[in-house]
């Protein structure tokens, strides 16, 4: 095998190696062009919109052993915020579902970076013919100095108003999907960790306002999603695909290094023994 110094011929040599490569850029045009759906699993972590999210198993964690601010309930879907006008797919006002106050919040670290978190308790079946595979496909937050109470909508029925100053927004075209394998209510489920940054200038006496929107398309099948506060937990560190398929091409491109390698220190041996045949390395 010829020594490859010219990185183009190396590309015509390899063609495995050519089509990871252009494999990889589709990976990131598609991406960048269309919805994206941080996928969880049961125990996964992630970052989307610009707020990390990872698995919990908080245990116990049902209603009455921590305290939701956010208690949403309809089947197909549901949505809501923290409010106490029973807006939209909202339950059990005011105990469980009311408005919070940014002094409330309190700041933990993930990987070096402040943020504030919240857990959900999900409450999906995982047993018998419904799917325990939900998805979160709205996930805002506004911070006010006076109570809210908006409940405009579009053409579709969610969610359009406004409560006040918004501070995050995981996108329209962004969702998060999560397998449920937790026994119904009584354990946490997804940390969701928004940037302390995002909430420059707000004062200790705003209300936090979150509205979320659940089951489209991974409808809900079970009871409440709770939300609550959080604070001081590390989730699992995020893996960036980014970083898995440039490992990938790095084993790759070490894998071929190796086989030009061999192949000129193969030619050397020759040379010093021209009468010996070598078996292929």
């Amino acid at each position: 095998m010829p020594l490859l110094n010219n990185p183009a011929d190396s590309m015509k040599s390899f063609p495995f190696l050519r089509l990871t490569l252009a494999s990889a850029a589709l990976a990131f045009t598609v991406s960048a062009s269309q919805a994206t759906v941080l996928d969880l699993g049961s125990s996964g972590s992630g970052s989307l919109g610009g707020a990390f999210f990872s698995t919990t198993d908080t245990n116990p964690a049902g209603t009455g052993v921590f305290d939701p601010f956010l208690s949403i309930q309809n089947n197909p879907d549901g949505q809501g915020y923290n409010g106490t006008n029973d807006n939209f797919d909202t339950k059990r006002v005011p105990q469980w579902n009311h408005e919070i106050q940014f002094s409330q919040l309190q700041a933990t670290t993930v990987n070096g970076t402040q943020y504030y978190g919240f857990v959900v308790d999900i409450n999906e079946p995982n047993g018998g013919p419904k799917s325990a595979v939900i998805s979160l496909d709205s996930l805002k937050i506004w911070t006010s100095s006076t109570l809210q109470n908006d409940t405009s909508t579009d053409a579709s029925g969610k969610f359009n108003g406004s409560l006040g100053n918004l501070v995050f927004d995981l996108g329209s075209d962004n969702s998060v999907t999560y397998n449920d394998q937790h026994q119904g209510s009584g354990s946490g489920d997804i940390n969701i960790f928004i940037p302390v940054s995002d909430f420059a200038g707000v004062k200790p006496s705003d209300y936090v306002y979150m509205y979320q929107a659940w089951g489209s398309p991974d409808m809900s099948n079970g009871g409440f999603e709770e939300t609550a506060l959080i604070s001081g937990v590390v989730p699992v560190p995020e893996i960036a695909p980014s970083s898995v398929i440039c490992g990938f091409l790095g084993l790759v491109v070490a894998v071929s290094s190796r086989r030009a390698l061999n192949g000129r220190v193969r030619r050397q041996i020759c040379k010093c023994r021209p009468s010996r045949s070598f078996r292929s390395l």
